[in-house]
């Protein structure tokens, strides 16, 4: 290809570029339908030309402008976002702003989120945006509330877990379901946390929070009888015992390869534990004390042969293939 050739191709591909961007610069032209200024934000991706950035800017501050087309605008120039202290500013301002529309305060989170894996510049502003998600957590938008509270309670934010825990004690404080509050109280467990889950497991509010409460009860030692005596109940639903069981086989082993022996052995417990029970005692349990256990291999090799259950009976044939290496 030849000099003269090579500059007409460059000069074409330059203008259709020219062509293309101002496509994109339709989304700042209020004269246009909207359907076409959210297409042409849609379009640009990810803005990065200051002026362009600056348009989308006056688009996200302008209250009479659509909302989603507010949201499409924030998202845009979400890269430039994490790089400056006054564009933080803007979005920590949006987050804050009840008067905002619930869209654009969603995404104003979501680009905050995003920024603040960059550290360097983010981190100044951590206090502000900490103290914002604060505000929110009491906001009427559900979606914004449960994000809220999640992003702190992964921050170990101490006033979000005493919000949750105060919703668990009294449910006119709840801010969200509490099956959910105990979900995030999981990121930060501590010790007196235990005896409002124990009470919990005790009179739930709804069988979600129960589970969820077993679930953390698993790293507290005082509540291994609790959960010996849930994997005992038969009337307790099968995902609260299995749950236990796993809580019990951490907390006390030899217990719970007690428990789990019983449940294998008994012709009226349910399929999904019993499968739970063979993989346990096939993972973690002593296998030359397991190979000395006549009655048991026997059962575990009955269901094998028996079990209407696929999962007994390849967790069954698992525990058998391992027992013969020994």
């Amino acid at each position: 290809m030849d000099a003269s050739e090579y500059r007409k191709q460059y000069e074409e591909q330059l203008e259709r570029v020219a062509e293309q961007r101002e496509g994109y610069r339709a989304f700042a032209d209020k004269s246009m339908p909207l359907d076409e200024r959210r297409m042409a934000l849609e379009s640009a991706g990810v803005l990065r030309d200051e002026d362009e950035v600056t348009e989308a800017i006056d688009i996200i501050r302008d209250r009479e402008e659509d909302a989603e087309l507010s949201a499409a605008a924030l998202r845009s120039i979400s890269m430039e976002v994490g790089k400056r202290h006054d564009l933080l500013d803007l979005v920590i301002g949006l987050l804050r702003d009840s008067g905002e529309p619930g869209v654009v305060r969603r995404t104003a989170l979501q680009v905050l989120k995003q920024s603040s894996f960059r550290a360097s510049v983010f981190n100044p502003k951590r206090p502000e945006y900490l103290a914002a998600l604060r505000t929110v957590i009491d906001d009427q938008d559900a979606s914004l509330r449960q994000q809220a509270l999640e992003t702190l309670a992964q921050e170990k934010d101490e006033y979000a877990q005493r919000r949750l825990l105060e919703g668990l004690t009294d449910p006119s404080e709840a801010l969200i379901p509490p099956e959910n509050a105990v979900q995030l109280l999981g990121y930060d467990i501590h010790a007196e946390h235990y005896p409002i889950l124990r009470e919990m497991v005790q009179d739930p509010p709804s069988p979600e929070a129960k589970q969820e409460a077993v679930r953390l009860l698993a790293a507290d030692p005082t509540s291994k009888e609790l959960l010996a005596d849930l994997l005992r109940d038969k009337g307790e639903s099968r995902e609260v015992r299995n749950i236990s069981a796993s809580g019990l086989r951490s907390l006390a082993p030899v217990e719970f390869e007690q428990q789990a022996r019983e449940i294998v052995l008994d012709d009226d417990e349910h399929d999904d534990l019993q499968a739970t029970a063979i993989d346990a005692l096939t993972l973690f349990a002593d296998q030359e004390v397991l190979s000395q256990d006549t009655e048991l291999s026997e059962r575990i090799e009955q269901l094998r042969e028996q079990s209407p259950s696929e999962k007994v009976v390849r967790t069954a044939d698992k525990f058998i293939s391992r027992q013969s290496e020994q």
